[in-house]
């Protein structure tokens, strides 16, 4: 049967129509923003060639929309260089990781965690994630890349991003995801290559617990102020499908969890204590808290910290007299701490003893230049840590570009 002249036409156009878009090239990607006088392969060869501290200066030294504006290039810039020396791709993988994370140490101190650049949607998330498939690239997981890990969570800490620490991948990926997009926290793609790693699980739960620590002027949780998913990740798992608890208790199992561990079992079951408290079960957080301060060998800011947090949840609970040997505990623990000293002072005054009131709180006061609270950084993570964490992997990058 023969095709109708019109019927005919149509086809013919609606052929030539489907043709050309098949030809038709895509869209061409922005330009990414320029970042003059700063050249990455340049950068990356200072850093190669063990020379840090003048890499990053080059980008601490350049104005901030620069620093911004680097973000993009990285991928962009960075593989040419890289396997420019096949016999040394391995390492200069590290390279490009190791620089990406101490550059975007410079712009969470600036304030530029999520900031972006004109069209280029690439705010620190997106280079962090792009340096972590980069050590994935490298082969076996080795000491660089766990403390790799270790300073991204503290640097992260630092801007409470808990989301982009802990986040369960859902069972079946969203049908609009675009191509390669990451589902998973870091801490989760931290343990599958470094499985049940009691260091990085706990990072993973500090996260998950991160989301509710945040109280107002004393006031505790009621509602679930999220409906995040936490996915529980326990002795040698990396991501666990659907949990089967809520997120509040997901993110308290896998303190509990942690708990027999002999490196970081003290401070889980301390934190632990905390977020039973921010969760109005004050029996389980005082008998987290008393275990987790006399556990022994324990970190003197771990001691410090749940003693007075035992004093605080007296305090709390209208109950000065239980929170004065508390707070004396924890001033045992560390002399001279503000946060204790202070609440200390204040009830020695209401006792009319003045002048012990007077001595606390001045020495308290004497050493403040020197003294950094681990009460006021507690909500932060391990935040406190960054520097120690970034001479570490710093350590670890030089044995490993050796």
């Amino acid at each position: 049967m023969s095709l109708k002249p019109i019927a005919m036409a149509a086809l013919v156009v609606a052929s030539a129509t489907a043709l050309s878009a098949g030809q038709r090239k895509p869209p061409k990607p922005p330009e990414p923003p320029p970042i003059a006088p700063l050249v990455v392969s340049q950068l990356l060869d200072t850093y190669r060639a063990g020379r840090f501290d003048e890499a990053v200066r080059a980008v601490e030294n350049a104005p901030d929309r620069i620093g911004v504006n680097l973000r993009p290039h990285w991928s962009l810039d960075s593989r040419p260089w890289i396997d420019a020396v096949p016999a040394d791709r391995s390492k200069r993988l590290l390279t490009a990781a190791a620089l990406a994370l101490e550059t975007e140490g410079i712009r969470v101190e600036r304030g530029e965690w999520g900031h972006v650049s004109g069209e280029i949607l690439c705010p620190g998330t997106c280079v962090l994630d792009w340096a972590q498939s980069l050590l994935v690239e490298r082969g076996a997981a080795d000491a660089a890349e766990k403390s790799w890990y270790l300073a991204v969570a503290s640097l992260v800490g630092g801007v409470r991003d808990w989301r982009y620490l802990q986040r369960a991948p859902p069972p079946t990926p969203p049908q609009n995801a675009p191509p390669g997009a990451i589902m998973a926290g870091l801490t989760e793609r931290a343990l599958l290559r470094f499985p049940g790693d009691p260091q990085i699980r706990l990072e993973q739960a500090l996260a998950a617990a991160g989301r509710f620590s945040t109280t107002l002027e004393g006031a505790r949780l009621v509602n679930d102020p999220t409906n995040m998913v936490i996915t529980f990740g326990g002795p040698g798992a990396g991501v666990r499908s659907a949990p089967t608890l809520p997120p509040r208790e997901a993110a308290a199992a896998m303190l509990e969890a942690l708990v027999p561990d002999t490196t970081v079992g003290a401070e889980a079951q301390m934190r632990l204590g905390y977020l039973r408290w921010a969760l109005l079960d004050d029996p389980a957080a005082q008998r987290a808290l008393q275990q987790a301060a006399e556990r022994s060998p324990v970190d003197s800011d771990v001691r410090y910290l749940s003693r007075f947090l035992l004093g605080w949840i007296a305090l709390q609970a209208g109950k000065p007299e239980d929170a004065i040997p508390q707070l004396e505990a924890a001033l045992l623990a560390r002399p001279d701490s503000q946060s204790a000293a202070l609440a200390l002072a204040t009830l020695r005054l209401q006792k009319g003893e003045a002048t012990q009131a007077y001595a606390t709180a001045r020495a308290s006061i004497d050493k403040r230049r020197t003294d950094d609270d681990p009460w006021r950084l507690f909500l932060y993570g391990h935040h406190p840590l960054l520097q120690s964490r970034m001479a570490a992997f710093r350590a670890a990058v030089t044995e490993a570009l050796r």
